[in-house]
């Protein structure tokens, strides 16, 4: 049974339409079903105890005079303005926007991930990218990665295939998208195909400096510099430091203003982070040995690593983390095709069992 649940996914992954589809009917109907359950709209928007809850204000009045939520959090732009064109400020509307606008951008996410997987001919990558329960929660969430990711994925795909010009764009989008994490990706960029990136650059660059001075014009730069340091800011360290301090941090001594997770729930949530952390250790390993080279992943790896806003058990690093894609070729390079379905049903399994535990 397992076997043919996963050969049938399998197939699914070959045609953009139908994976595109698949990936949609899935969130459209959990999100029904959290309806159908009684939930009203903002338990997957500013009631969901993600940073969605901020997403939601900013989106009510991205251009406030008085501005509720921090400059951190406007720096992240694109997704709540893309909610307040649509929705025009209306609460109810923001919600069912937030929640549609996802649903879509992760569908794309996951096709854009796939021309990415087809160039490496590992396309059981494809799944474990779409039921990673992380960007699950953070799809019914209101979070930003899901849009984030669809241009960053994108932009990927088109350097990889020589259109430099269709990846800066891409790339520029995700600047405004999450400036915090894209910035991470630059060197990647920059550094290989013989430097060839370096002319189409100045669209991301001017795209994410122009962001910035409004930023920085807005808040005031003493804002994001005591805001980064942890100094004043409400938070207990910086959101740079010392690489992995606050995921052992969170793990040993509990993170800060984190749902509550029990039982075999917690199991599996506890069972899934590590895994990530010990998948990102395996991939710079297979990449040191050239099993598999991918220097995408390794530059979001090594000039990622020193990112600390982890502050619950699967926020902040780890929805940067899931932006890698070689966390997800590892299954397909290290288990045998007996193996690698058994392993795809019981991830698939753990994957939505934590996305019922968040919202349920």
């Amino acid at each position: 049974m397992a076997i043919q649940i996963i050969d049938y996914l399998t197939d699914q992954l070959k045609d953009e339409r139908k994976l595109f589809l698949l990936i949609f009917s899935f969130n459209l109907l959990f999100f029904i079903l959290g309806l159908a359950l009684g939930y009203d709209v903002h338990h997957f928007a500013d009631k969901a105890d993600t940073d969605g809850t901020s997403y939601y204000n900013i989106a009510l009045d991205p251009f406030s005079s008085s501005p509720e939520e921090s400059g951190f959090r406007h720096a992240t732009f694109l997704y709540p303005l893309i909610t307040y064109l649509i929705a025009q400020g209306n609460p109810f509307a923001t919600a069912l926007t937030m929640e549609l606008i996802n649903i879509t951008a992760f569908s794309f996410s996951v096709v854009m991930f796939s021309r990415v997987a087809s160039l490496d001919n590992i396309r059981s990558s494809v799944l474990f990218y779409a039921f990673n329960p992380i960007l699950l929660i953070s799809t019914h969430g209101g979070m930003n990665e899901p849009l984030f990711f669809t241009f960053m994925f994108g932009a990927l795909y088109y350097f990889r295939t020589d259109n430099f010009k269709m990846s800066a764009i891409f790339l520029a989008f995700a600047s405004l998208a999450r400036p915090d994490f894209v910035i991470f990706s630059f060197p990647f960029f920059l550094l290989t195909k013989d430097r060839k990136f370096l002319k189409y650059f100045m669209i991301p660059l001017i795209t994410i400096s122009i962001h910035g001075l409004h930023l920085i014009y807005r808040f005031g730069l003493d804002h994001f510099l005591r805001f980064t340091s942890g100094v004043d800011s409400g938070f207990p360290h910086s959101m740079i430091g010392i690489p992995f301090q606050t995921f052992f941090q969170n793990r040993f001594f509990g993170g800060v203003n984190t749902p509550a997770i029990t039982g075999l729930n917690y199991l599996i949530n506890e069972f899934l982070t590590w895994s990530i952390f010990f998948a990102l250790i395996l991939s710079v390993y297979f990449i040191y040995k050239k099993k598999h080279l991918d220097y995408f992943s390794l530059s979001l790896i090594v000039f990622g690593s020193v990112l600390q806003p982890a502050y619950s058990f699967f926020s902040g690093y780890f929805r940067f983390a899931s932006m890698i894609p070689y966390l997800y070729k590892i299954p397909g390079l290290t288990l045998n095709n007996k193996l690698l379905p058994l392993f795809g049903f019981l991830y698939l399994i753990s994957g939505l069992s934590l996305l019922f535990a968040w919202f349920f």
